[in-house]
């Protein structure tokens, strides 16, 4: 049993409004409930400040204790005798937009319970993608479809369904001899659904819509700008950005809502429900240890959510226009498919034009944007003939009829309206931290499979544009403050040495021989080191950057990928992807053997004797675990792909669908991914690309997670450090930390930065008993995010080991998460 603590939960108006309900049990005490609008503020302040003296365990703390830190920074602007339910609900508006610059809260401990949750196998309530089985014969859809349902029986808590759903082309056009069998996820992520997944339990009311008030008018809220006076209407309305009304925010509902939360009994029993689950889960995960990295950076996002970062608005207010003015300038609408794959379709043959047949997505064009240049005429060489119009002149070839060296006009059009996209993305990004007046960075503390954090609540942190002139406009630190933060060296590739292993890339890496530059090497063999090192960035006044193109392959390679992924992502021949990764690989072999390592871990299916042979299965490896003990697990994937492999290797022989011949049954037929094949045949093969699709989808997530997570786990332990700087309690802020990629950003007190320098060193210091190469640059006292000092600027501290390592990578010009497939499996069909 926990001694010391707090059990805490709260109802609120909306997810960014104001909390209504307080409901806490001190240790295994009565569990109480406050109604925060109908006692005198200086109770609800009292209350609060005792939490902040114990050990606060809740389920989902950083949604909880943001709305403390709003409630108590809002409130303690008022007349403490007053009920704030008396108080002119204008008044309160104003206390609760003052109140950001409000103190710090922290609590003395924190667990949370629904992250730890996410640590084991619970994983599975995470969101995850879903399971499609494409191109299956529509004759046996539905059958698919049920069979699999029978077969696959999945936790309720899960929500998942397999549905039957059309195939539309490019057109819009439904097809009539395929449809897709599709298992959606939609898990149950509260507490109630987790209490009765864990202790067998049937809650009276599941979930929250059971019980919420009834409002005349439809609620909305700006998560972004967590405060009523942002939506900037004398009627507490919020407008889309097309300005159509959307709902009213917090001010319009109070009245009801702290009616209903009072007086209701069924909302008052689930509200108490809350804090009993939360005990007995606790008690359930067996009281885990508190301040875990998790627990305390839940509650640190919440508080440094509310205050905000300072933000320069007249910088902002220009890169607003320049972005608007881009969008205006666009040819088409980036909105309507149709128009971009017309668009840069118009200027290519049509062999070049299948990439955008299947979709116009960012990736592709970033493809198309690469593999759309020439390159330089060898001495004596003659122009290639343009094929589209032999040599007669077209849009292709500029009406030359040959192709001359440089960008052509299909990669012109890419790149104009990957641009144009970006923009879009920016007007949205600048609105709202305007819209703001500063910026509430908002994290999901464990965000993805592999424990790294992920943006939220409307603007996405993680998303933010690397270049210089858009983080200029983030001052970050607020008057009295300084800003300070550091930037890991080579992040994944210092990680990715301690996980290889390889003696050779330790060489390479100490000397100062980039990887990417051997990667890039195989893939230009007829050029040096010298000359490819001196591509980067173009500044060669080359077409193409090879060092950067050997960069993304190693990526690749890193994140999961193989050959074929780095033939796409670069639009080069397989056979010299794959001659590339083969010099990479025998330079490293560290990195061939932990990849074959981990494929036998995860690969379940296998054919060994080649294409249209019999397919085998083994069981796979059920989670994944890193260096420093981090575990993905794949238990739900493992069951569905062991399902699916199964019923295609043996499909019910009552499906065969034909007509009799003198008493033989005549199989019907249909043409699928051109072959000729039995429609239970063409079932079998559309079931088995969806498992090996997902099987590869694993293996790449494994590969993946050795990486990831130790650098998610490293940032987040560098962030704690920080925090226990500022003291637990209610108090002046002492330091905000934000963690984006491997950045971590500080609001600092100007007393105290030398001494957090150190306290960094110390912890990177640490981290290289784990990672040998690991190193960080930080920097004091920041002008604003964007600032880059020379390394000889005296406020630049520099740890790392004694290796110059090349530069990390741009967020922006990776190659997909591994969260995402990086392609489809090529079906294989067994008949």
């Amino acid at each position: 049993m926990r001694t010391d603590c707090v059990y805490i939960d709260t109802e609120t108006v909306g997810f960014a409004g104001m909390p209504v309900l307080l409901q806490y049990a001190w240790d295994d005490g009565p569990v109480e409930l406050f109604d925060l609008w109908l006692r005198p503020i200086r109770e609800s302040l009292d209350l609060i400040e005792r939490f902040m003296a114990r050990t606060v365990v809740m389920f989902n703390a950083a949604f909880d204790q943001f709305h403390l830190c709003k409630w108590y920074t809002s409130m303690r602007q008022l007349d403490p005798d007053a009920y704030p339910i008396d108080l002119p609900v204008m008044k309160v508006a104003l206390a609760e937009r003052s109140g950001r610059d409000g103190p710090c809260l922290k609590p003395k401990g924190a667990m949370d319970l629904m992250l730890h949750s996410r640590k084991g196998e619970h994983q599975s309530l995470m969101s995850r993608h879903d399971v499609r089985i494409r191109k299956v014969p529509v004759q046996l859809g539905e059958m698919v479809r049920a069979e699999l349902e029978t077969r696959i029986v999945l936790d309720p808590v899960l929500k998942a369904k397999w549905t039957v759903n059309e195939r539309k082309n490019q057109k819009g056009e439904v097809s009539e001899n395929f449809v897709d069998v599709v298992l959606k996820f939609k898990p149950d992520k509260g507490l109630k659904s987790l209490a009765k997944h864990c202790l067998g339990l049937d809650p009276e009311f599941h979930s929250f819509q059971e019980v919420w008030a009834e409002r005349e008018h439809k609620y909305a809220e700006l998560k972004w700008a967590p405060f009523a006076l942002a939506c900037k209407d004398p009627e507490w309305r919020v407008r889309n950005k097309a300005g159509k009304v959307k709902g009213y925010c917090w001010p319009k509902h109070i009245q009801g809502d702290v009616k209903h939360w009072s007086t209701n009994a069924d909302a008052r029993r689930y509200a108490e429900f809350d804090v009993v689950y939360t005990r007995l889960l606790d008690e359930y995960f067996g009281f885990p240890e508190k301040d875990d990295d998790d627990s305390i950076l839940a509650c640190m996002v919440a508080a440094v959510r509310w205050h905000g970062f300072a933000i320069h608005t007249e910088k902002t207010t220009n890169l607003l226009r320049q972005s608007q003015k881009m969008l205006e300038a666009s040819p088409i609408n980036i909105n309507r498919p149709v128009e971009v794959r017309d668009y840069i379709q118009a200027v290519m043959d049509p062999m070049e034009g299948l990439l955008l047949d299947k979709s116009t997505k960012k990736a592709n064009l970033e493809r198309i944007k690469d593999r759309m240049v020439t390159l330089e005429l060898d001495e004596g060489e003659e122009p290639e003939e343009c094929l589209t119009c032999e040599g007669k002149g077209c849009p292709r070839c500029r009406g030359l009829g040959v192709m001359t060296p440089g960008p052509m006009p299909s990669s012109e059009r890419a790149t104009e309206i990957l641009k144009v996209k970006a923009s879009a993305k920016e007007v949205e990004q600048h609105t709202k931290v305007l819209q703001a007046g500063r910026f509430h960075a908002s994290f999901k503390v464990i965000g993805t499979l592999s424990s790294r954090m992920a943006g939220g609540d409307g603007l996405n942190a993680q998303g933010i544009k690397k270049s210089a002139e858009v983080r200029e406009a983030f001052t970050l630190a607020w008057p009295g403050m300084i800003l300070c933060g550091g930037d890991f060296d080579s992040f994944e590739v210092t990680i990715a040495d301690r996980v290889y292993a390889d003696e050779q890339m330790h060489k390479d890496l100490l000397s100062g021989l980039s990887i990417h530059t051997v990667m890039a090497k195989g893939i230009y063999p007829d050029k040096t080191f010298e000359q490819i090192a001196a591509s980067k960035d173009k500044k060669d006044g080359g077409l193409i950057d090879m060092y950067g193109r050997g960069k993304s392959s190693v990526f690749a390679i890193v994140y999961g990928g193989d050959a074929g992924t780095i033939a796409r992502k670069l639009a080069i021949k397989e056979k010299v992807a794959e001659k590339a990764v083969e010099v990479f690989q025998d330079r490293y072999p560290g990195v061939r053997r932990n990849r074959e390592l981990n494929d036998a871990r995860f690969s379940s299916m296998t054919q060994p004797g080649g294409k249209g042979t019999k397919i085998y299965w083994k069981d796979p490896a059920e989670y994944c675990e890193t260096f420093l003990g981090f575990r993905r697990y794949f238990t739900l994937e493992n069951r569905i792909c062991k399902a699916l492999f199964y019923l295609a290797s043996s499909m019910p022989k009552s499906w065969q669908v034909g007509d009799f011949e003198n008493g033989v049954l005549i199989p019907q037929t249909c043409k699928r991914r051109g072959h000729e094949q039995t429609l239970v045949g063409a079932a079998s093969s559309a079931v088995y690309g969806a498992a090996f699709n997902l099987q590869g989808a694993n293996t790449r997530a494994a590969s993946n997670h050795l990486i990831q997570s130790p650098g998610a786990q490293m940032t987040k332990r560098l962030q704690c450090v920080i925090w226990d700087f500022q003291p637990a309690g209610v108090g002046d802020w002492v330091v905000a930390p934000m963690n984006v990629h491997d950045e971590v950003m500080v609001a600092t007190d100007p007393e105290v930065a030398v001494d957090l320098a150190a306290a960094v060193k110390r912890a990177v210091d640490g981290f290289r008993e784990d990672v040998p190469l690991i190193g960080l640059k930080w920097i004091t006292d920041q002008k604003d995010w964007g600032e880059k000092p020379k390394d000889d600027d005296p406020r630049v501290y520099h740890m790392s080991s004694s290796t110059s390592l090349d530069d990390s990578r741009d967020p922006e010009q990776d190659l997909p998460e591994i969260d995402e497939p990086f392609e489809e499996w090529v079906e294989r069909d067994d008949e």
